[in-house]
């Protein structure tokens, strides 16, 4: 009798869509709401949502986004270091995201320096967490987003209206900055629907208006809590205003109940009937809408960057060094092909040399010397 193997680790805890999820966090932090430290590692992530079909996750330091002089406070160099020392399996992969504090870090040259020497997808901001105000802090949050614009790092930004991480002022950042990618997480965390359809419809006139490139993450719009209609309202606003293209799908993962692989399926079930409730009569239409949400959106903004255009600037100098190494190559090619040349003229006229002299041999030993010859 034959036994059929069964991959237990690939199974689902529900949908099994591929997901690139947009927002993961390590590190320390100080939980307000249980009033406790919470510390989380790249492994709480991975027990988190490999049997829920994520293949990809952007991950943050957390520790690098608390304020100065807490208990877990990190420096933006210190974080970074830790961000990455972390690593994925097979199944998951970790594209760490680098954690910025304006206002905190004097200027942007820890960062600057950073970025020229790490591996990093995107630049966090959590200004409520630093707490240091977008509106009180505007002009230093700027030089980071020119920092951001060099370096092609799409920013990624903690948004409620709480008076420090303020939706309208990322969207007044972002338009200072037009082309350039900018997410804000949670959309407008723990809103009133009166307050959130304000900040998808300030978010939907400045895309249309050509000011902004914004996109948003639907983390904690979920169906495990009370306003689960209302979440599901705030996605299906969301599509209508800002469009499928310009959604992706975060989880926050692993703090609270999205460290939990089984919540964190009913979230992105709850995700994927919301949207198929949206487009009822058109499956084709929603099939592009989850595919765009789950992973597509996040692929082309975080990895393939088709959208990032060098600076000039780098764009030559690129072309300068390319060029060098090219007439470098082609310089040691036709140095190569004189010195073989140059080997076959010896080797040639040491063959000839070698002819000669037997040849001369042929002469003294031959049939017409004196001792050889008959006589009559």
């Amino acid at each position: 009798m034959k036994v059929q193997s069964v991959n237990i680790y690939n199974q689902s805890f529900g949908n099994s869509r591929k997901k690139f999820d947009v927002q993961g966090h390590v590190g320390s932090m100080f939980d307000n709401l249980h009033h406790c430290k919470q510390s989380y590692n790249a492994q709480n992530i991975i027990d988190t949502v490999e049997s829920n079909n994520v293949k990809k996750i952007l991950v943050s330091s957390l520790s690098g986004l608390n304020p100065e002089g807490s208990d877990f406070f990190q420096s933006e160099l210190n974080a970074a270091k830790d961000i990455e020392r972390i690593k994925g399996n097979d199944n998951v992969k970790i594209y760490p995201l680098i954690s910025c504090q304006p206002g905190i870090a004097k200027d942007t040259s820890v960062i600057e320096k950073l970025l020229s020497e790490n591996k990093f997808y995107g630049m966090k901001f959590h200004p409520t967490n630093t707490n240091k105000s977008i509106k009180d802090n505007f002009d230093i949050y700027s030089k980071y987003f020119d920092i951001a614009e060099k370096n092609g790092m799409p920013c990624v930004f903690h948004s409620t209206s709480d008076g420090k991480s303020d939706p309208l002022e990322i969207i007044k950042l972002a338009q200072k900055h037009p082309k350039h990618p900018v997410v804000l997480y949670h959309i407008d965390l723990m809103a009133s629907p009166e307050q959130m359809s304000k900040t998808i419809e300030n978010i939907s006139n400045s895309i249309k208006d050509g000011k902004s490139n914004l996109y948003v993450d639907i983390s904690w719009l979920t169906g495990l809590f009370d306003n689960a209609e209302q979440n599901k309202n705030t996605i299906k606003l969301a599509l209508e205003k800002i469009g499928s293209d310009r959604i992706l799908f975060g989880s926050d993962a692993p703090i609270a109940e999205m460290g939990d692989k089984e919540k964190y399926s009913k979230f992105a079930d709850f995700v994927e009937d919301t949207v198929k409730e949206f487009y009822k009569d058109k499956p084709e239409d929603a099939e592009k809408a989850l595919n765009n949400i789950f992973y597509d959106n996040a692929e082309e903004l975080f990895v393939n960057k088709k959208w990032y255009q060098k600076p000039i600037n780098e764009t030559v100098t690129e072309q300068v060094k390319k060029s060098s190494s090219s007439n470098k190559k082609g310089l040691l090619i036709t140095a190569g092909v004189i010195a073989v040349g140059i080997l076959a003229l010896v080797a040639k006229s040491l063959l000839n040399s070698d002819k000669q002299g037997k040849s001369d041999i042929n002469v003294k030993n031959g049939d017409n010397h004196p001792s050889k010859v008959k006589k009559n």
